[in-house]
């Protein structure tokens, strides 16, 4: 399905610039010939394990279409493969019936281990409508992927730019400075890019042309206000809510962002958002089709954030595992990281909660930044209401994130989950 749409845009354009990697250019036709001469031969509906990047794995996912095989793109420094494979790489290591799925590909484990989800082609094909017709994209854009490719927010990308017989550009490694020189030099109209990359670009981007981006779109999570409003003045920022589950499902307008800047978006065209107990629940026109081989992904997907719904727009609260309860009281760790981000010389903080024999769960901060503990709690006891004091803080180098940037707190939790904090105030009373 996916293969034979690019192999007609081949046809229609071969000679056009499909792919540019590393500032290799590949045409049309030049990635329609590496796909047909692709000498791997896996038996219909295997499960192969791909450790690649690159030009490799973009070939790939289109001749797991052609040939009907399933791919699980992984990072290419993956010690234990926890799936079922029939493949690594081009290594067969046994022979297993099953159904053609398309891509399996990981959730981000930003709160716990990833878990495989089931993207099909007709899924991803869904996924690249609402995006054509949410941001206007035609076969006149020049695409940024500056994401790994074995993340489904990249997989989008590539192969939203070959099925609109766009031209994608593929930054392999990011770093601010390589971001900002590509969007200059290939006239980048535009990007999915996740909140960190932005947030990262915030100091020098006065010192590129980014005057082709038409559109850029801030996913995987909110991104800091005071970022948005600057970056508004260089590019029309969209923002977008959404998970590898269900895909973006909410949609925030650069003029929303200047009525509404905390939130993440009205719902998109077919998509159903109510909140229980809390809880962001979606129904989704595009949802994946199941965790592979564990369970389906219901209609009404509990996607594990919390949020409201005030006027239509969403505001994203936090994730469910991070609710904080302490003392009897639920705290929301966003709330107490949004004020201590406001003090002078803090860089970046994650709010957790951790077990408590006396308070149930005591309020933990952990900061990156040039300033003393004192300076932090006196800053804290001023600007935050008394139960969302923090009653531990930690001075660091840096916070645990994963590939795509989103900070796991789940490894901060396993760091400081032996402090009993009650102990001690049992100990002084």
């Amino acid at each position: 399905m996916i293969y034979e749409i690019i192999k007609q845009n081949s046809l229609k354009n071969p000679e056009k610039i499909a792919l540019i990697i590393d500032n290799e250019k590949y045409t049309y036709q030049n990635i329609i010939n590496l796909v047909d001469n692709y000498k791997f031969q896996p038996f219909k509906n295997a499960n192969v394990a791909l450790l690649k990047t690159g030009i490799d794995l973009i070939v790939s996912f289109l001749h797991s279409s052609k040939l009907q095989y399933n791919i699980i793109p992984l990072p290419i420094e993956t010690k234990n493969i926890n799936i079922d494979v029939d493949y690594i790489n081009e290594k067969q290591l046994k022979t297993t019936k099953r159904d053609f799925k398309y891509i399996l590909v990981s959730t981000s484990g930003s709160t716990s281990e990833p878990k495989p989800i089931v993207l099909n082609e007709e899924v991803k094909l869904k996924r690249i409508e609402i995006a054509k017709n949410s941001y206007n994209l035609n076969e006149n854009d020049n695409i940024l992927i500056s994401t790994p490719l074995y993340h489904s927010l990249a997989i989008r990308g590539v192969l939203m730019s070959l099925v609109l017989n766009a031209t994608g550009v593929v930054l392999t490694k990011f770093t601010p400075k390589t971001y900002l020189q590509t969007i200059q030099d290939k006239k980048i109209t535009f990007t999915f890019s996740v909140s960190s990359q932005l947030e990262a670009i915030e100091n020098i981007i006065q010192n590129y042309d980014v005057n082709s981006i038409k559109s850029m779109v801030s996913s995987s999570y909110s991104i800091n206000p005071d970022i948005k409003q600057k970056l508004l003045k260089y590019f029309n920022i969209y923002e977008c809510y959404g998970t590898s589950e269900i895909g973006c499902v909410t949609h925030l307008t650069p003029q929303d962002i200047k009525t509404h800047p905390n939130s993440v978006g009205k719902p998109l065209n077919g998509v159903k958002i109510k909140i229980d107990n809390g809880e962001i629940v979606v129904k989704s026109p595009w949802k994946a089709i199941e965790y592979y081989n564990i369970s389906p992904i219901n209609e009404w997907f509990y996607t594990g954030d919390l949020g409201e719904i005030k006027d239509g727009y969403l505001y994203y609260k936090g994730r469910t595992k991070e609710l904080i309860k302490t003392g009897g009281i639920s705290v929301y760790p966003m709330d107490i990281e949004k004020v201590l981000l406001e003090m002078k010389g803090i860089k970046e903080v994650a709010v957790i909660g951790v077990d408590d024999s006396y308070f149930g769960e005591a309020i933990i901060a952990v900061i990156v930044g040039d300033v003393k503990k004192s300076e932090v709690m006196r800053y804290a006891q001023k600007n935050l209401l008394s139960y969302q004091v923090p009653l531990f803080y930690d001075i660091v180098d840096s916070l645990p994130k994963n590939s795509m940037g989103k900070l796991q707190k789940f490894k901060l939790k396993e760091k400081y989950n032996h402090l009993d904090i009650g102990k001690r105030l049992k100990g002084i009373r």
